[in-house]
Formats: C-alpha cells, sequence, structure tokens
C-alpha cells in the first residue's frame, strides 16, 4: 500500500532509521526478519501488521504512532481507531488504558463523543495512552466524520435562534422548550436547562454586536471627514465579518467547552485556589478562608493534575489523625490561563459559584507565583 493510502508511514520508517544511525540490515537483525522486508516497508511495497509497526516503532525507541501518516480522511471511525489497531490493541485493551467501559470506548470512536463525566479528562488519556500530543486527539475528534456531521446540524439550530437578534423592541432569549435548543441539547448531550444558559450568554454577546453595527452605522452617516468616513467603513466590514462567523464560533464553542468542561467539584478547586494566587493587597473580600478547604477534594485532583491545571504541592499539612497528611497544590500557568479565558462561560455552567476576575496583572502575578512553587521540589 501506497504513502498516504493507509495508516502507516514507509517515509517515516525510513527517516527514523537514520536518525537512529541504523541501516536497513541492522534494523532487519533487531526485528528478526530481512533487509529486504525492511526497504518494502520503506518504500510503500508493503504495509506491516499492527504488531510489526509495535516492534518497529520499539526498536526505533520511539510510540507506534511515530510511524503514522499525519492526514486526515481516515476509515470510518477515523485516525483514533487507525491508533489503536497501530498499537495492537482491542478496543477493551484500549478502554481498560483510559479507565473507561468498552462500549464508552466504542462509542468515542464511532461517534467522537467523549463522556460528560470525564471532567475533561479523557482526551488526555487516550493521548498519554496512544502516545501522542494532546492537539492529535483533539484534531481526530474534530475531523471525525461523525463530528462534522453534529456541527452541520447544530449550526442550522444556532442560525435559527441568532435570527431573532436582528428584531429590534423584541428579547432575543431562548427558553428552554425550544425545538431548536432542545435539538441542541440533543446534539451536546447535556441537560436543556444548562444548553439554555450557555446559548443565551452567546446570544447576548451577538445582541451588543447588533448594536454596535448600529452605531458604527450611524457614525458613517453623520461622519464629519472622508478620513472618518474611510475608518468606520473598515470598522464596520470586520464588525460584518465577526458577525458572520459568530454562529460557527459559537457551535464550535458549545461542541468543545461542553465535552471539556470540568465538573462542579474540579472547578470549585479551581476558582479556590486561583483566589488564593492573588497577591495580599488585591485578595478577594469574598473568600471565606474555610472555604480553601475545598483544594484538599481528593476526587477533583486526579482530572486537574491530568491536564496541567494543577502543579506540585504548594503546602504539605501533616495533620495528627487516623487521615495523615493532605497535600494542596498550586495552580499552572496554564491553569491560570484557562480559569480566565473560561470564567465567564463557567459562571453560566455552574451560576452558584462566584469567579472573580483576576485580571491582567494579577494573572501574570499569579503565573510567576505558581511558576515559583513549580521550580521546588516536593518536600
Amino acid at each position: 500500500m501506497a504513502r498516504g493510502t493507509g495508516s502507516f508511514d514507509g517515509v517515516a520508517l525510513r527517516q527514523q532509521r537514520l536518525n537512529a544511525k541504523l541501516s536497513a540490515a541492522q534494523l532487519a537483525a533487531r526485528l528478526g526478519t530481512s533487509k529486504a522486508t525492511i526497504l518494502n516497508y520503506e518504500n510503500g511495497k508493503r504495509v506491516p501488521e499492527a504488531q510489526r509497526v509495535a516492534q518497529l516503532a520499539d526498536a526505533l525507541g520511539l510510540p507506534s504512532a511515530g510511524l503514522l501518516v499525519p492526514y486526515r480522511g481516515h476509515g470510518p471511525d477515523g485516525l483514533l481507531t487507525d491508533l489503536r489497531r497501530l498499537h495492537g490493541w482491542t478496543a477493551e485493551k484500549a478502554a481498560a488504558h483510559i479507565g473507561v467501559s468498552r462500549s464508552t470506548y466504542r462509542r468515542i470512536e464511532r461517534e467522537a463523543r467523549l463522556p460528560s463525566r470525564g471532567g475533561g479528562t479523557i482526551a488526555v488519556r487516550l493521548a498519554n495512552a496512544f502516545g501522542v500530543p494532546a492537539i492529535t486527539i483533539a484534531q481526530a475528534l474534530y475531523d471525525h466524520p461523525a463530528a462534522a456531521q453534529r456541527r452541520a446540524a447544530a449550526a442550522r439550530h444556532i442560525r435559527s435562534l441568532f435570527d431573532r437578534a436582528h428584531t429590534v423592541h423584541t428579547p432575543a432569549v431562548v427558553t428552554s422548550d425550544e425545538p431548536d435548543l432542545l435539538a441542541l441539547a440533543a446534539l451536546t448531550g447535556q441537560p436543556a436547562g444548562l444548553v439554555c444558559r450557555l446559548v443565551n450568554h452567546e446570544l447576548s454577546i451577538f445582541r451588543d454586536m447588533v448594536k454596535t453595527r448600529g452605531k458604527a452605522s450611524m457614525d458613517i452617516a453623520y461622519a464629519q471627514s472622508d478620513w472618518s468616513r474611510v475608518h468606520r467603513k473598515q470598522e464596520l466590514q470586520r464588525l460584518d465579518e465577526q458577525m458572520a462567523d459568530a454562529p460557527s464560533r459559537t457551535v464550535d464553542f458549545l461542541l468543545h467547552f461542553l465535552a471539556e468542561a470540568m465538573t462542579f467539584r474540579q472547578w470549585r478547586v479551581m476558582v479556590h485556589l486561583a483566589r488564593a494566587s492573588m497577591p495580599p493587597d488585591r485578595s478577594d473580600r469574598n473568600l471565606i478562608p474555610a472555604e480553601l478547604d475545598y483544594s484538599f477534594d481528593p476526587d477533583a485532583w486526579p482530572g486537574l493534575l491530568d491536564r496541567h491545571f494543577l502543579g506540585r504541592p504548594l503546602i504539605r499539612l501533616r495533620p495528627t489523625g487516623p487521615n495523615g497528611g493532605s497535600n494542596v497544590f498550586a495552580v499552572t500557568p496554564i491553569g491560570l490561563q484557562y480559569y480566565e479565558v473560561t470564567r465567564d462561560a463557567y459562571a453560566h455552567l455552574y451560576p452558584r459559584l462566584y469567579a472573580p476576575s483576576l485580571g491582567p496583572r494579577i494573572a501574570r502575578y499569579s503565573g510567576r507565583l505558581a511558576r515559583t512553587y513549580l521550580s521546588r521540589p516536593p518536600d
């Protein structure tokens, strides 16, 4: 099978062999095969079985995915199936590696739909299991045919809901019993009430864009110079482009955010540790010190650590008692960035939990603080 028509990449094999400073004969000797066989793999005249791919990768000190063709357009189950087969795994074995049931894993492969109870860690576990960057898993899920169909269906419903934002003197608010909203909830696999809050938040942003466009049009009509008129027309053009893309961006946001959203307990830990990262002179007055006990939630730690949102222990307590000691983790710079970017979305996902803005200066300070503690070895 020629390169580009299957999963195995013969050119990558040759390049990795040369990088390892091995001849075809030397690599063949490590695998107990012939030099001709290795050259046939590299030239695309033969395609090795999954077990042989794993042996080749092991001989070269690589993950099996390092010998995979980095292209789109795989079979009906997409790139994830190719990655699993390259490792020679059954669906049951892959499921065991990421800690889900076989049926759940098969659903991921066939529908590109992550379980809602994963707390955003399933994609990270898949990347670790297959030995590829997390962005590869994200791209594989995005490019999956089933995901493309969901995006197309969701876009139709979103555009229908966004049309009402152009109607003057009428609120653009969506209710959870509307057909388009119910269809969106079914596509995302989330409760209608939750999706309704997020859609209304996106509609409010779009409504502000509509108002801004109206004002820009008035500025053009009453401009007092040619320069001002040209400048306002350029602003209006940019705004029109943003408004045209808004429904698609909303679809991507809903499907991506809801698929990887933290659980309430994880987000609660992030909020309290982010608050604790504030400098003393800018500490949040709404923070009750006792609430920091939430950062000791042992069920929330594994998922946050898997996503690299928490780092090494910031404090280690050794209370006397039957339960021994506890760790408090520091928020990493990437965790602080995620917190600040998604804070508004989580405010609608979990409205009862107040999440203050760190602000640009506070976020930078918190990033330095986290890096300081991350550089310290654990006790």
